[in-house]
């Protein structure tokens, strides 16, 4: 094995790279802290919204784990 790629579960495709992965998590979990932030200053339908769609940005795009993608 002298492949530089991870190695992910036995028939588990990702849809994107998994540098395009971890960029999209790390800026949602960004988002996510600015919502929260803004929720317990003052901006709590903006917060909600800003963590909320960070959310689904990074579920999206397959950040999260999903086994029945492995079908």
């Amino acid at each position: 094995m002298t492949s530089t790629e991870p190695q992910h579960a036995d028939g588990y495709t990702p849809v994107f790279p998994d540098t395009v992965r971890t960029i999209i998590y790390v800026v949602a979990l960004i988002a996510s802290v600015v919502g929260l932030g803004l929720m317990s200053f003052g901006h709590a339908d903006i917060g909600g919204f800003v963590s909320t769609a960070a959310g689904i940005i990074a579920g999206g795009f397959g950040v999260a784990y999903n086994p029945l993608r492995q079908n």
